[in-house]
């Protein structure tokens, strides 16, 4: 695979200091004043509108519209507003604390997302890029060090990697290698397809622990997967593939 990005001697890049690539302008503002916006709409709307959706029969969640409609509307035509701002504002805090952020420091870059932590030594890494809405990072062997799901700006992204010596890809550069799976296909082991099989089953009950557990396991049998919603595709391993 062709790097893209000039080498870089060990001594300079200990030199530089830790570099983050986090949320961008956009999204900080749709989570930071988007959020809280709606929020407040919301909190004023609702009460106004109480009364009729509780008296509709077919009306989902009548439960709460009744309660609304039972507070004072002076009360309500305040509070309603400031509670919505308040809970847009704290759901739009705790979405940006877990977005993700790729932190490059030393000889290691960090995946930080939803809580969870990943640290990836130099030598580990192959190659990085962004497949749709996932960040994908490959080691040697061509398989998936990192699969997360993504929002951040690609171009901040092709530019942390770039300048701190990795290589950054515009494309899955195995994107043809990839084969629909279909239950109990010749091509694979009994032993991969029952890990599919499972696997497709998380995919639909949106189980992500349990999707990413299977799909280590499925390397480990010497197949890299990919998803679209609950559709699988599946390639082999391709040992020493990004050294050549």
């Amino acid at each position: 695979m062709d790097s893209g990005a000039p080498a870089m001697s060990r001594d300079d890049r200990l030199a530089e200091p830790a570099a983050t690539v986090g949320p961008g302008l956009v999204y900080r503002l749709l989570l930071l004043a988007g959020l809280p916006a709606l929020g407040a709409l919301l909190g004023w709307l609702v009460p106004r509108i109480a009364d009729r959706v509780a008296g509709l029969p077919w009306a989902p969640m009548q439960g709460p519209f009744e309660l609304v409609a039972s507070f004072d509307d002076g009360r309500t035509a305040v509070a309603g507003p400031a509670a919505g701002l308040v809970l847009g504002l704290g759901g739009g805090l705790l979405a940006f604390a877990m977005a993700m952020r790729v932190t490059f420091e030393d000889d290691t870059v960090r995946i930080r997302k939803d809580g969870e932590s990943r640290i990836l030594a130099r030598a580990e890494v192959a190659a990085a890029f962004l497949d749709k809405d996932r960040l994908v990072i490959l080691d040697a062997d061509s398989r998936q060090l990192v699969r997360r799901s993504c929002d951040l700006e690609p171009g901040d992204l092709d530019r942390g990697f770039t300048a701190h010596g990795y290589r950054w890809l515009h494309e899955d550069p195995y994107v043809g290698r990839y084969h629909r799976w279909v239950p109990d296909s010749a091509e694979l082991s009994a032993a991969a397809n029952a890990v599919l099989k499972a696997r497709e089953h998380a995919l639909r009950k949106k189980n992500g622990t349990d999707a990413e557990e299977l799909r280590e396991e499925a390397q480990r049998l010497g197949y890299v997967l990919r998803e679209e919603g609950a559709r699988q595709y599946w390639r082999p391993l391709r040992p020493g593939a990004a050294e050549g």
